[in-house]
C-alpha cells in the first residue's frame, strides 16, 4: 500500500461503448483499490445504444468522485484522446470498461513511477477471464523497456497492455498522443513513439483481470489491427532509420479461419492453466460456429474429464476488490497426458525419418 506522507493524485479513465454487461464491475474494481492517494475516475460513454451511460449515471451519483461524460460515438482513438483532455492530472491510469484491475493497481504503479523518474507508462502481468469472470489463463509481459521497445518494433505481439497501464499525461502529449489514423491499433502506435522519448516497464504482479468475449474489439477488429499494426511498424522503423520489413507481420488468415484460431487460442491457454470449466464454457459457443472441428470435440472431451478431476477450475472466479488466488496445477491431467502423447509422437517421427 502507498505511503500516506508520499502519494500522488491519479485520474483512472475508463472508455465505455455497449459494455453495459462489465462496466459495473470494473468501476467498482477501482473504488476498492489499495491507494492512499487521491485519485478521481472519469468515464466517457463513447454513444453506447445499450445501457452503459445508465449504468455509469447510476455509479456516480453514489461516488463523489468520479465524473460521467458522453459523446456520439468516435471510435477508440478519438475516445482515448478526448479522455486526456478531461484528465487533470499528470498521472493517468487506463482501464477498459470490461477489465478489473487487481486491489494493487494503482499503489504499485504509482510507487513505481515515483522512484524511476524517467519512465513515461508502466503496466503490470494479466491474467485472461471469461465474459462471466472466470479464471482462463495468464497473458505474460516482458520487463524491461529494451525488450518491450524490441518486441513492439520487430512486429511481434503488443507487450504492454493499454488497460491497467499508467502513463504521464506530458509525456503522451509530447508524443503526439493515440494517432486517430489506426483507430484498431492506436496503442501499439503510442508505445513505439513513447519509447523513443522515455522508458516503458511492466512489473511482475498481476494487475490485469483480461475479460475475453466475442464482441470485444481486440476479437472483432483482429484483422484490422494487424493490418495497421504493420504501417504502424514501418513508421516507426523510418523514424529510426532502420530498414523497413516488406512481409505483414504475420499472414492474415479469412474471417472463419481467424475465429477458429483465436477460439482455440484461449481455449488451449484454458486447459493448459487447469481452468477446464472456462474452457467448456467457451466451447459451447465455439462448436456452434465450428461444428466440424475435430481438435474442439478433443478440447471438450478433455474439458470434462479434467474438470472432474480437478472439481472445476484451479483458480477462483475474479470479482471486484478481490485479490487474484491463482493455484498450481496437479501433476496430472489429461491436458498434461495429451499433449505428453504428442510430443513422445513427434519425437518418434522425427527419429523414424532420420533413421531411414
Amino acid at each position: 500500500m502507498a505511503d500516506a506522507s508520499c502519494v500522488d493524485s491519479v485520474t483512472v479513465v475508463i472508455p465505455a461503448y455497449n459494455l453495459d454487461a462489465y462496466l459495473q464491475d470494473a468501476i467498482e474494481s477501482v473504488l476498492k483499490q489499495q491507494y492512499d492517494g487521491p485519485f478521481s475516475i472519469i468515464v466517457l460513454d463513447d454513444g453506447s445504444t445499450d445501457a452503459s451511460l445508465e449504468v455509469a449515471n447510476r455509479m456516480a451519483t453514489k461516488v463523489s468522485n468520479m465524473t460521467v461524460v458522453t459523446q456520439s460515438n468516435q471510435g477508440r482513438a478519438k475516445t482515448r484522446n478526448r479522455m486526456l483532455e478531461l484528465a487533470e492530472t499528470d498521472l493517468i491510469a487506463w482501464l477498459d470498461g470490461d477489465d478489473l484491475a487487481a486491489p494493487c493497481w494503482l499503489a504499485d504503479q504509482t510507487g513505481y513511477l515515483r522512484n524511476h523518474p524517467n519512465c513515461v507508462a508502466v503496466g503490470g502481468q494479466g491474467y485472461s477471464m471469461t465474459a462471466s469472470g472466470n479464471a482462463i489463463g495468464p497473458i505474460t509481459h516482458p520487463l524491461g523497456g529494451a525488450e518491450i521497445d524490441q518486441r513492439h518494433l520487430s512486429g511481434q505481439a503488443n507487450a504492454f497492455f493499454q488497460s491497467c497501464v499508467l502513463v504521464r499525461k506530458k509525456a503522451v502529449l509530447a508524443a503526439g498522443g493515440y494517432d486517430e489514423r489506426y483507430p484498431c491499433a492506436e496503442d501499439y502506435s503510442l508505445w513505439l513513439r513513447l519509447a523513443e522519448i522515455g522508458q516503458l516497464a511492466n512489473l511482475s504482479a498481476c494487475h490485469l483481470c483480461y475479460r475475453v468475449h466475442a464482441t470485444s474489439a481486440n476479437w472483432t477488429l483482429n484483422i484490422d489491427q494487424r493490418t495497421q499494426g504493420h504501417a504502424i511498424q514501418q513508421e516507426a522503423l523510418r523514424r529510426r532509420g532502420l530498414p523497413p520489413v516488406a512481409e505483414v507481420m504475420d499472414e492474415i488468415p479469412p474471417v472463419k479461419k481467424d475465429d477458429w484460431n483465436r477460439r482455440l487460442f484461449w481455449i488451449n491457454i484454458a486447459l493448459r492453466s487447469g481452468n477446464p470449466m472456462s474452457a467448456l464454457q467457451m466451447l459451447g459457443p465455439a462448436l456452434k460456429r465450428h461444428p466440424g472441428s475435430l481438435i474442439m470435440w478433443l478440447a471438450a472431451f478433455v474439458s470434462i474429464a479434467d474438470m472432474l478431476i480437478f472439481v472445476g477450475n484451479r483458480t477462483a472466479k475474479f470479482r471486484p476488490g478481490e485479490s487474484l488466488e491463482i493455484r498450481s496445477l496437479p501433476r496430472f491431467s489429461f491436458y498434461r497426458a495429451g499433449r505428453g502423447l504428442v510430443r513422445a509422437r513427434r519425437r518418434w517421427r522425427g527419429g523414424a525419418d532420420a533413421s531411414q
